[in-house]
Order: structure tokens, then sequence, then C-alpha cells
């Protein structure tokens, strides 16, 4: 059953909202009670039409590319002085595999730039204020490759890597003004992440995550007590069955 904001509800900074993970997560979220603000390079599209009239209000979607530090630091500042801001989902981010030679120098920057720098950067702009907060969370997605790294996923690792290490860290410098830092590491989920890529999850139900399984586990570090912290949350298909895909 739906509901609208309570004094129970959340108001949350989602990045990467408009597709995918992000925006099965926008609405598990704003199906939940919670208030929300999407951050992606273009204006989150269709959401609203998918909710009921009740709950379009609770959503508002800004346009920035949190790659952008330039525009990280314009947004934030203002949506600060609009909104209090007591949950960051790090959710953006992109995938590109091959051997590190396929790379080149400002492929690498840009992959470690969107996935890694750019919630360091986003964290460092809102921790003032989350700390002000009576609760805060700032949750990270991550990835299976942040577990273990695989062949042709160097520098993807290295950054999964990079932002579980980031996690971990920063959940002792926070952890005195019960600002809660989780990770959800999910295995590979049906969604348009696969579009550019050679490589897809197996056609079987059970050979890929949805985006909807990810966005439960995202609700689960949000409503955890106040006493407990859950570190990370690792979420895989049953059976893991990568295919190539066709060339024609």
């Amino acid at each position: 059953m739906s509901r609208t904001i309570t004094s129970n509800s959340r108001t949350c900074l989602l990045s990467g909202s408009s597709r995918g993970i992000g925006a099965a997560t926008c609405k598990k979220l704003l199906m939940a009670g919670h208030q929300v603000l999407g951050l992606s390079r273009q204006p989150t599209t269709g959401i609203n039409d998918q909710l009921p009239e009740c709950l379009q209000q609770n959503f508002s979607s800004i346009e920035c590319d949190v790659s952008d530090s330039a525009q990280l630091q314009q947004v934030i500042p203002h949506l600060l002085r609009d909104y209090t801001i007591d949950s960051v989902i790090c959710n953006a981010g992109i995938g590109r595999f091959g051997s590190l030679e396929e790379f080149s120098l400002e492929q690498i920057n840009h992959l470690l730039n969107t996935n890694l720098l750019s919630h360091i950067f986003l964290c460092r702009l809102l921790l003032p204020s989350l700390k002000t907060c009576s609760r805060s969370d700032i949750i990270f997605i991550g990835s299976e490759s942040a577990l273990a790294g695989g062949r042709y996923g160097a520098v993807y690792s290295a950054s999964k890597f990079g932002l579980r290490g980031f996690s971990q860290a920063l959940r002792h410098e926070c952890a005195a003004a019960n600002c809660h830092i989780g990770m959800v590491n999910p295995g590979m989920v049906r969604t348009g992440f696969f579009e550019p890529l050679e490589f897809e999850p197996g056609a079987s139900d059970d050979n890929a995550l949805l985006g909807d399984d990810v966005a439960n586990a995202v609700l689960q570090l949000l409503e955890s007590p106040d006493h407990a912290v859950i570190e990370e949350i690792n979420v895989n298909p049953l059976k893991r069955v990568v295919k190539k895909k066709s060339k024609n």
C-alpha cells in the first residue's frame, strides 16, 4: 500500500536515477514513502507515469553529470539550501571491459572518474550536512567485481574495489555521527548496462538479477536500526551464465 511523506520518511539523493538499477531504486523508495531527488545526465522520464498521483510530487529530477566535479559543486549547494537530505544512494556508473592494452588513457580516466571519484566528490560535498542529521545513510552500489577481479575487468574492478575500500574507511569516520555507510554488491543485473558490451547474462530468469532485487537491498540498508550497521549485502543470480552477443 502506497503512502505519502510522513515524519519517518527520508529525503534521498540518488545518482544515476534515469535507468536500470537507479530507476528501479527510485520507484521502490517512492513507493516506500520516501522523497527522492534524482541526479542524472539526462532528465529522468517515465517514473512518475508508473506511480500513483499522490507520490509523483515526492520525486524531483535534477540534470547533473556527477562525473563533472564542476557541475556537482554548483548543484549540490543549491539542493542543500532547498532540502534536508539525510540519505544518499551512490549508484551512477558505467561498464567497460577488455584487456588493459585495449584502453586508452582517456577511457581509463573516464571510467575511474565516473565509478569512483564522482562518488567521493559527492560524499565530500554532502557529508558536513549529513552529519548534522539525527540519522543519515550513504549507500554505494558496488558490484561482484568489488569482491574478486575477473578476466578483462582490471580497470572496472579497480574502480569497484576502490569504492569498496572508500566505503569501509568512511564507515569509521562517520559512526559517531550516526551516519550509516553500506554497500550493495550485485552480480549481473538485467538492465541496459550490457547494451554497449559484447556479452550479457544468459536468457534464463535465474541467470540475472532484476533491478528490483538491488532496490530491495537498498531499502534493507536504509531501514536498518540505528544501533546496527549492515556493512555490505552481496546479491547474485542463482546461476552465473554469461554469453557472448551475436555480431549479427
